[in-house]
C-alpha cells in the first residue's frame, strides 16, 4: 500500500517514496533558518527555524499553538476549541516568532473550519487532536512550511532528542507570555515507564516527553504546538502535539503529548472529508478517569501547556525501523 502524501498545493494524493521527502513533497525543512543562528541550549527560536509553527488567536489573543500540515490546513489540541468552536473567534499567525505578528513574513489568515476529533474525551484528554481548515492558501516560502506528517508505522524511539515550541509560559508561577517563540529540546520516554508515572490516565494515543528530574517541559500557553523529531534526511516529523500535563517541570511529571502516528489516519480522512460528517473509529476500550485534568491558570476548560529552559543537548535523529 503507497502513503498518503501532501502536494504543495495542500491536497492529498497517492505517493511513491517514504521518509525523507516523497516524490514532489516538500515539508520539515526550514529553507528561511541559517544554521549558523542556532542557539544550542537556548530558549529563543530564530526566525525560520520553525515555518510550521502557528499562532492561534482567539479573540485576537494567543491561545493555543498548532502545526501547518498543508496550504489550507493546520493540526491542533482539540481541548483548545472546548466552548470555543466557532472559527469566526479564531485567526491562525504563522511565518512568525513574535507575538506582536510585527514581521514583514507574518501571515494573518482566519480559521474557517474547527473539526476536533469524534473520540475526544475532554476528561481523560484521550484523542486530543483537531484539524483546523484555513479561509485561504497560505503561500510556502522562507518563514511557512508544512511539517512532514508521519507514516502510521513511523517509529520515533524511546530516549530520542526532539524540539518543542510555542509561546507559553516560561514558568507554572510566572503568567506572563514571551514575545519571542521558545524552544526546548525533550527526550522522548519509554511508554512503559511514562504508565508506571501516569497509570490509567494514559492511552495508546499518547506519549511522553520530558526528563524524569523536570529539566525541561511544556506549561501553560503552548497547547496544541508541535513536537517535531529531525531525521537523517534533514526533515522534521510531527511526533506529538501539546496535550497535557501535571504542573510545569515537576519531577517525575513529563509532559503528554497525543501521538499523531496513531492519529494520522483520522487526519488524512478530516482533511480528504473537508467538513463532510465524519465516521468515528471503533472506541477504545474505557479507562479510568484520570485525577491530573489538563489545566490552565486563564480557564479551567482551556487547558494549555510552555517551555522552561532547555538543556544544552543537540537534536539527534534515528532512522524509522518499524512499527510503534
Amino acid at each position: 500500500m503507497q502513503p498518503w502524501v501532501f502536494d504543495l498545493l495542500g491536497s492529498w494524493r497517492w505517493g511513491t517514496r517514504g521518509l525523507g521527502g516523497p516524490k514532489g513533497v516538500n515539508c520539515g525543512l526550514q529553507p528561511g533558518w541559517k544554521t549558523a543562528g542556532r542557539i544550542v541550549g537556548g530558549v529563543e527560536a530564530s526566525p525560520g527555524e520553525f515555518p510550521w509553527q502557528v499562532s492561534l488567536r482567539e479573540n485576537k489573543e494567543h491561545f493555543c499553538g498548532a502545526a501547518v500540515v498543508g496550504a489550507r490546513w493546520l493540526v491542533s489540541a482539540a481541548h483548545c476549541f472546548n466552548g470555543f468552536q466557532d472559527p469566526a473567534e479564531w485567526v491562525a499567525y504563522a511565518g512568525t516568532t513574535h507575538l506582536s505578528g510585527a514581521e514583514a513574513s507574518t501571515v494573518r489568515v482566519r480559521v474557517a473550519r474547527i473539526t476536533p476529533h469524534p473520540l475526544y474525551d475532554p476528561d481523560t484528554a484521550d484523542f486530543d487532536v483537531a484539524v483546523l481548515e484555513l479561509d485561504g492558501p497560505l503561500a510556502f516560502g522562507r518563514h511557512v512550511q508544512p511539517v512532514c506528517l508521519p507514516a502510521a508505522t513511523h517509529v520515533f524511539p524511546p530516549r530520542r532528542k526532539c524540539l518543542i515550541s510555542g509561546w507559553g509560559y516560561l514558568k507554572e508561577d510566572f503568567l506572563v507570555k514571551p514575545e519571542t517563540l521558545q524552544k526546548a529540546t525533550v527526550e522522548l520516554l519509554e511508554q512503559g515507564l511514562c504508565a508506571s508515572l501516569y497509570g490509567h490516565s494514559l492511552t495508546d494515543r499518547m506519549l511522553c516527553a520530558g526528563y524524569l528530574d523536570g529539566k525541561v517541559d511544556s506549561c501553560q500557553g503552548d497547547s496544541g504546538g508541535p513536537l517535531v523529531c529531525e531525521e537523517p534526511s534533514g526533515r522534521f516529523f510531527l511526533a506529538g502535539i501539546v496535550s497535557w500535563g501535571i504542573g510545569c517541570a515537576e519531577a517525575g511529571r513529563p509532559g503528554v503529548y497525543a501521538r499523531v502516528t496513531r492519529l494520522r489516519d483520522w487526519i488524512l480522512e478530516a482533511i480528504t472529508t473537508a467538513g463532510r460528517p465524519l465516521a468515528p473509529t471503533a472506541a477504545p476500550a474505557s479507562t479510568t478517569a484520570s485525577t491530573a485534568r489538563p489545566t490552565s491558570p486563564e480557564s479551567p476548560a482551556r487547558p494549555t501547556l510552555g517551555l522552561s529552559a532547555a538543556p544544552p543537548d543537540s537534536v539527534t535523529a534515528s532512522k524509522p525501523q518499524g512499527t510503534l
